[in-house]
């Protein structure tokens, strides 16, 4: 298929989106599923971590999450980007764990263990849901670590409850600048072509940079049987943006193919007061091995 012209774009765009968006199942398949939470709890059995399992029954479903550290620790909450789960905080979990009770959470919809619910990216609902596991779990307040639409999340429940979180970090986070119309196009049209388009997209993620291949192998699962959320995305105004007080501390690639961490770095520096921003050089999208520059973070800016 060779795409022509602005027009042609927006229109094969407009269409593939109202299909992909029309198909409401979470999963391609019950085998699919099954295969993610096969891989989901293989990674906390090699874990060499005292992970812990929990569930919660929401008013959006039940949600699961993994929490280490001790009960004693400031609480440290982990919100994973689309298309994937908590188990790919792990290998951050070792390290934050150390000096806070880290709970990483399976947002609903996404593809791990807690229920296939969808709220509106429009509404409220997903810092209500927030809500509801703060208050379940009796934490008066805590500090939120958001990768990439987790940020998203982040930002979401930190504008609406500004008083329950201590320092926000952002990695990549959308909601701030809208996603590049090209690279929604080239997603979109890889994800017709199987293996191969898979093989292409996980390429414009990643950019240049290296990763392991355990990480490549999870994002490849993941795009073989799960349905990535395809909606109108939710920017947020200048309005709210002015409604984060607390230090917040940005990081994302200086090669990000989805959103422009220079762009991303500019409007947020014009609206929050206590801003933080780390670029880094030769990096796309795919942020990993960062505990060492938020953990300073944390420690700098603690009240």
């Amino acid at each position: 298929m060779t795409l022509r012209g602005g027009q042609a774009k927006e229109r094969y765009y407009n269409s593939y989106y109202t299909e992909i968006f029309m198909n409401k199942a979470v999963f391609k398949s019950p085998e699919g599923k099954n295969k993610i939470i096969r891989a989901y709890e293989d990674a906390i059995t090699n874990s060499s971590l005292n992970l812990k399992t929990n569930r919660l029954k929401t008013t959006y479903g039940d949600t699961y999450f993994l929490e280490a550290g001790s009960q004693q620790q400031e609480v440290l909450i982990l919100l994973h980007g689309a298309s994937s789960n908590a188990t790919s905080w792990i290998s951050d979990i070792a390290e934050y764990s150390k000096q806070y009770k880290v709970i990483a959470i399976d947002i609903i919809g996404e593809a791990g263990k807690s229920a296939e619910t969808r709220p509106s990216y429009q509404t409220r609902d997903f810092a209500e849901w927030l809500k509801e596991i703060f208050d379940m779990l009796n934490i008066r307040k805590a500090s939120i670590i958001g990768l990439s639409q987790g940020g998203w999340l982040a930002l979401r429940f930190t504008i609406s409850y500004p008083d329950q979180v201590d320092r926000l970090i952002l990695l990549t986070p959308a909601g701030v600048i809208p996603t590049k119309t090209s690279f929604i196009i080239k997603a979109l049209f890889y994800s017709l072509l199987g293996t191969n388009g898979r093989i292409k997209i996980n390429s414009l993620v990643l950019g240049k940079q290296r990763v392991d291949s355990k990480i490549i192998s999870f994002m490849d699962l993941i795009q073989t049987n799960f349905n990535a959320r395809i909606e109108k995305e939710y920017i947020f105004s200048d309005d709210e943006l002015s409604r984060l007080t607390m230090p917040v501390l940005l990081i994302g690639g200086d090669q990000d193919v989805i959103r422009s961490t220079q762009a991303i770095a500019a409007r947020l520096q014009n609206i929050v007061k206590d801003i933080t921003v780390n670029i880094i050089p030769k990096t796309g999208h795919v942020l990993v091995g960062l505990t060492s520059p938020v953990l300073t973070f944390l420690k700098m800016t603690k009240s």
